[in-house]
């Protein structure tokens, strides 16, 4: 663990610490802040700590108190890795050569979620609008180092979740606390402007039908049980709902499921398998078992390595994994779930993927950066999962109140001294 390197390391001029920003943990809520606080008792205060984040991290007032400078991504999906962590390097080495005191200021804002979700892919979005205002700070102060936007990951009850501007100056100057405070409140008035319309599942599958014919797929993507939100990756609504209603030829990208995949690899290719297929793990979120026959078209060790533009070069694994067949659509069933974000975990069961009329997957945004470029066309579902955005249907017991969506906006207003 850093903090046990850091222990053993001897003298250390800095520290570049690599976290998410919403990590969750049995008995410690703010796990990030708590490993930047150990690595900080441990170097001393005087030993510069840059972190890197993901733009989707509840930023705590612990973790912002333990870092000298703060830097998230600045694109969603994310492209940007290599040059988060160049910028961080390079900020790390202005303060260890002493050309810079850098110092965190954090604003944070009283909602769940914010800057249409980091989302850069719409031109004149929040997240881009918000971006130009965080590097028009940046070029206007040579004070200002890095101003850091963050949407807060919504489906932790923590009381830090939220969206949070981390401005980190050349020292304790109020007026980098200000600045911070202005884009909390662009981010609280950009609060409502979602760039992405949520579709009901049968919305979303008529609305793929009505697409009209061209090359490459329809993309469904299903916010209500993405793995990269914290979805199960087996709810079945969206998969039911194809196959009460077949598209020939369509693909499903995937079903968690161990037995299931087990199931198939011992029956082999070509053989045909009764399958309770998907939500065991929250029936009631997403929907249950799936009691069908289904067709082995294909067996893979589901070992991919991803082609980008997201993580490329970065290996994945779905473990054990079968492609099958029902009513003309294919189905990728998996032994772990994750995201649905690159062309490869499509082909590794032979799937080309600019074939299919119709693509559904497990994944919010980060699909975007691979399937953008091939599809006709980009569909948002909700199909009920636990990664669901309709924050109502989940118990809340922690995270700090009034909030939005949560209470009313004359609420939140007045709590956050706005009115």
């Amino acid at each position: 663990m850093p903090w046990c390197k850091a222990r053993a390391a001897g003298k250390i001029d800095g520290v570049l610490l690599g976290l998410h920003g919403a990590c969750v943990a049995v008995g410690e809520d703010d796990a990030d802040g708590a490993l930047a606080q150990a690595v900080r008792e441990i170097v001393g205060p005087n030993v510069p700590i840059v972190v890197t984040l993901d733009p989707h991290s509840n930023v705590s007032d612990r973790l912002a108190a333990a870092a000298n400078a703060i830097t998230a991504y600045r694109t969603h999906p994310h492209v940007d890795h290599f040059e988060t962590a160049s910028r961080a390097a390079g900020i790390l080495k202005r303060a260890m050569d002493g050309e810079i005191k850098p110092q965190v200021h954090l604003a944070r804002s009283w909602q769940m979620r914010g800057f249409d979700s980091t989302r850069t892919t719409p031109p004149d979005g929040p997240a881009r609008r918000g971006q130009a205002l965080a590097r028009a700070m940046e070029a206007a102060d040579p004070g200002v180092i890095e101003v850091s936007l963050q949407s807060g990951f919504v489906l932790a009850d923590v009381w830090h979740v939220g969206p949070s501007v981390a401005v980190t100056g050349n020292g304790a100057d109020p007026r980098f606390a200000a600045l911070g405070a202005q884009l909390v409140r662009f981010c609280w008035e950009e609060r409502n402007n979602d760039t992405v319309k949520m579709h009901t599942v049968a919305e979303a599958l008529a609305a793929a039908r009505a697409v009209p014919p061209g090359p490459g797929p329809v993309v469904v993507s299903d916010f209500g049980d993405a793995p990269g939100g914290g979805g199960y990756g087996d709810a079945t609504a969206v998969l039911r709902a194809m196959l009460e209603n077949p598209v020939p030829g369509a693909v499903f990208a995937s079903i968690a499921d161990p037995v299931a995949a087990e199931a198939a690899r011992a029956a082999g290719v070509g053989a045909d398998v009764a399958l309770s297929l998907g939500g065991h793990v929250a029936p009631a979120h997403g929907g249950g078992p799936i009691e069908a026959v289904f067709r082995v078209l294909a067996l893979s060790d589901g070992r991919f390595t991803h082609e980008g533009p997201y993580t490329p070069g970065q290996m994945g694994q779905f473990g054990p994994s079968a492609l099958l067949e029902r009513h003309g659509i294919q189905v990728i069933v998996t032994t772990w779930q994750r995201n649905i974000l690159d062309l490869q975990q499509l082909r590794i069961f032979g799937i080309n993927p600019t074939a299919p009329p119709l693509i559904a997957i497990k994944c919010m945004d980060a699909f975007r950066a691979a399937f953008a470029p091939i599809a006709r066309a980009a569909i948002a579902c909700e199909s009920g999962g636990v990664s669901s955005r309709v924050h109502t249907s989940l118990t809340w017991t922690k995270v700090r109140r009034p909030v939005w969506p949560l209470d009313p906006d004359a609420v939140v207003e007045a709590a956050a001294g706005r009115v």
